[in-house]
């Protein structure tokens, strides 16, 4: 059984993904989120542990980035701790 902290929202919103060591961001979706991460669908190949950056554009204010590391791959897909807790409440995911 799955324990989580936070309750987890579902969603589908197109993102980019910076990695160390790559020059261009790489396109990927946030398929939901918590108050302490996210889960992002991507064709990049990742490892435990690795820092990324994502990069939104929600709607209504200006471009964020989330500093994360990778804590969960999965096919298709990692999990993000994100390193600032309740990043997600001032951006509005319509």
């Amino acid at each position: 059984m799955e324990r989580r902290w936070h309750h987890r929202t579902e969603i589908d919103i197109p993102a980019t993904l910076a990695v160390n060591g790559k020059h261009r961001p790489a396109p990927c979706r946030i398929r939901n989120f918590s108050a302490s991460g996210l889960y992002l669908e991507t064709a990049e190949t990742l490892a435990r542990h690795q820092f990324v950056q994502i990069h939104i554009h929600p709607h209504g204010v200006s471009p964020r980035v989330i500093d994360g590391m990778v804590i969960r791959v999965e096919d298709g897909g990692v999990g993000i701790e994100a390193e600032t807790r309740f990043w997600s409440q001032a951006l509005d995911w319509r």
